[in-house]
Formats: structure tokens, C-alpha cells, sequence
């Protein structure tokens, strides 16, 4: 066995929640390209060895810590959805609920967020995971949803997804992560209601 694959198989579980929370807490306070894996090690408390050893590099641990808010992402979507026979508005109004709640109302993956935008630039790599890992599956899984609903059919269910979690996300984006939500006010309240409306009444 390898040195490498030895360290993977020792590292347990609480090991590796504070690499990934020491690695959490430097990128949002310096940002990708200036965090260190020296400063890394000394916030989790662990060897910069025992880092390399489970992550790679510092890509690797960053793709690391797309992969578990996509996981815990994943878990809301999936409740917002699971009763597939509850009235499609119920349902779409409890995942945007959970996505407000998940996302505009985390002041951490907020500034997640914004790091991973800024970065795109340099470090495309990094955003197409997070869109590979994160975005896709919740987008899948709710056009899954709306495709196979049996109280509404839509030509397009994709299109219907898009449009739903697009205009959620634009208003995350506005008011939470550009901070601007006085510049262009809107209650989410009106914003979802008025959206269910358009999109259950454009039901052919």
C-alpha cells in the first residue's frame, strides 16, 4: 500500500471537517490566490503533510469544499422535493424557501460565492465544478420533478427549471451576494408568488 493511500484511509472523518473548516475559514478571509496551505495546516491543527496527502493541492481542497456544500444543497433540494404528489406550487414554494434560507441567509457561502465568481476569471476550473457539482444536480433534479408531476406538463420542463431557479438565484444575487437589494427593492414574497403564477398558468 502506498503512503498516499495509507494517509487517505487513516484520515477520519473528523480530521478531514477541520482541514475542510480551517481551509473554509482562510479562503473566505483571504480569498483563493492568497491563501497559503502553510496557514491552512495551522488553522486545522494538522501537517501540511497530512493535507497534501488527502487533497492534492490547494485546488484540490478548494474542489473539496464545493463538493460538500453541494452535498448539503443536494439534502435540501431533495426534501424541498420529496413528496412527489404535493401540489407542484407547495413544493416550489419550499425549495425557494430552502434556498433563501441555504444560501441568501448564509453570511459563509454568501462570501463562498463571491470568491468563486471573482476567481472565474483565473481559475475557470474552479467555477465549472462548482457548477458541475452544485448547480447541475439541482437543476436536474427539479426538472425531473416538474417533467414528472402528474398535475402539471409543460412542453419544455428544463426551460420551466431555468426559469424558476434563474430568477431565485438573480435575486440572491442582487440583494445578498452584489448587496444592492436597495437599489432594485423587492419582497421575495411578491417575487415567488407572482413567479408560481406565470409559471403554473403557462401550463399548455
Amino acid at each position: 500500500m502506498t503512503r498516499l493511500k495509507r494517509a487517505e484511509r487513516e484520515l477520519s472523518p473528523e480530521k478531514t471537517e477541520a482541514i475542510l473548516d480551517g481551509a473554509m475559514q482562510e479562503f473566505l478571509t483571504h480569498g483563493y490566490a492568497a491563501t497559503s496551505m502553510d496557514k491552512v495546516a495551522s488553522t486545522s491543527k494538522v501537517s501540511k503533510a497530512t493535507i497534501y496527502s488527502h487533497f492534492q493541492d490547494k485546488e484540490g481542497l478548494f474542489k473539496a469544499l464545493i463538493h460538500r456544500l453541494a452535498e448539503r444543497k443536494q439534502l435540501f433540494a431533495q426534501e424541498a422535493l420529496q413528496d412527489s404528489l404535493l401540489d407542484p406550487a407547495a413544493c416550489l414554494r419550499q425549495y425557494a424557501h430552502c434556498m433563501l434560507n441555504n444560501v441568501g441567509n448564509d453570511p459563509q457561502v454568501l462570501t463562498f460565492f463571491r470568491i468563486i465568481i471573482g476567481e472565474s476569471g483565473r481559475f475557470p476550473d474552479l467555477a465549472r465544478t462548482f457548477v458541475e457539482s452544485l448547480e447541475k444536480p439541482a437543476l436536474m433534479m427539479l426538472t425531473q420533478y416538474l417533467a414528472e408531476h402528474p398535475d402539471v406538463t409543460f412542453p419544455d420542463p428544463e426551460v420551466m427549471a431555468r426559469t424558476f431557479v434563474g430568477t431565485m438565484v438573480h435575486f440572491v444575487l442582487i440583494r445578498d451576494i452584489l448587496q444592492s437589494g436597495d437599489i432594485l427593492p423587492m419582497e421575495h414574497e411578491r417575487l415567488l408568488e407572482n413567479l408560481l403564477a406565470l409559471i403554473l398558468r403557462s401550463e399548455p
